[in-house]
């Protein structure tokens, strides 16, 4: 189509025609012939750009790392302070030897300080020891190794005795020859959350406490040692028992006849559907021990399964006193006690 014309069409000193056929006006020729005039010095203009963009980078290299941080940014110092002042997270700027160069107004509210008492100045002047020394090891480390280090908790603690933790995301930053002069550091505070779960391990512990006590009370339930009359105890075992709760009979049942001076143990098996090999084995090792300390136990309310099991065991049963039920274990203790006191007084 004739009369289009763009920057890359060479000017060849002629008068296009508009696409109605009218001459174009002679503004629009003095501007096409100057621009065909400017054409061969782009290159030149680029060249020079590009050194002058050169220079002024290693111009930079003698200012600080917060001149050099803005230039990069294209922003001046009041566009940066305002971009950084909007932002919710707290950022700060230190240079190679730790200085502040530069904080946002959410770094300085939650410290409770201006940015003029920061800017300028070392952790070791701002913040009490414990925190200053935390976080001049974490920077230093960012710098120091030129590797970022992500999600970082710190704890904080302030003059007036306030404290609380902020997670940080630390990167360094390097000058033209790649050398750390450096660091820029984004946090947020994170206490609430390191305080709610603190007072989730607090209320785990102490569930994992009562828990404890929980157990316990249902393993004295579980066993429990009734003393019926003078020197008798019977124990009623409900329910199915373990190798674990098997042991803890035996123990129970030791310390019952101990603390009561029994002389009888009746030990109720109604309520248990079934043992297996190792339940048994305890259940025999309380009898004997039982037996060593002067106590005779008598096994009531027996089931065919348990019958079964006491035969499979091997055990001879011969040595054992087994009973229909707890009436007729109460009624042979009482009578064991009787013949043992006629005994005791004929001698």
């Amino acid at each position: 189509m004739q009369g289009i014309w763009s920057a890359d069409t060479p000017y060849d000193g002629k008068r296009p025609d508009n696409d109605d056929g009218g001459p174009l006006s002679e503004e629009v020729v003095t501007l096409r012939r100057r621009v065909g005039e400017l054409e061969p010095q782009l290159p030149e203009t680029h060249r020079s750009g590009a050194a002058r963009a050169e220079g002024g980078f290693a111009e930079r290299e003698g200012r600080d790392g917060r001149g050099a941080l803005l230039d990069l940014l294209s922003l001046n110092p009041a566009e940066q302070a305002a971009l950084l002042d909007a932002l919710p997270a707290m950022i700060f700027f230190k240079d190679r030897e730790h200085r502040y160069l530069l904080v946002n107004k959410a770094y300085a509210d939650h410290y409770r300080v201006s940015v003029e008492r920061i800017v300028g100045r070392r952790d070791e002047e701002i913040f009490v020891a414990e925190t200053a020394r935390q976080y001049h090891e974490s920077d230093e480390a960012v710098m120091a190794s030129g590797e970022p280090r992500l999600n970082v908790e710190l704890h904080w603690r302030l003059a007036d005795g306030s404290e609380g933790w902020t997670m940080e995301n630390d990167v360094p930053y390097r000058d033209a020859r790649g050398r750390v002069v450096g660091m820029v550091g984004i946090g947020i505070d994170v206490t609430a959350r390191k305080r709610a779960e603190q007072a989730l391990l607090r209320a785990e512990a102490e569930l994992l406490e009562t828990r404890e006590r929980l157990l316990d009370t249902i393993s004295a339930l579980s066993t429990p040692v009734l003393p019926i009359d003078d020197g008798i105890l019977v124990v009623p075992l409900v329910g199915h028992i373990d190798e674990e709760r098997g042991g803890r009979i035996m123990e129970t049942l030791l310390q019952g006849v101990e603390r009561h001076r029994a002389d009888v143990v009746i030990i109720d098996l109604t309520g248990v559907p079934v043992i297996d090999g190792a339940v048994t084995g305890h259940l025999l090792s309380s009898v004997h021990a039982a037996r060593l300390l002067g106590a005779q136990c008598v096994l009531v309310g027996v089931s065919p399964a348990i019958a079964r099991s006491l035969v499979q065991s091997g055990v001879d049963v011969r040595e054992l006193v087994l009973l229909k039920d707890l009436r007729a274990g109460v009624r042979h203790a009482l009578a064991r006690r009787s013949r043992r006191a006629a005994a005791r007084a004929a001698t």
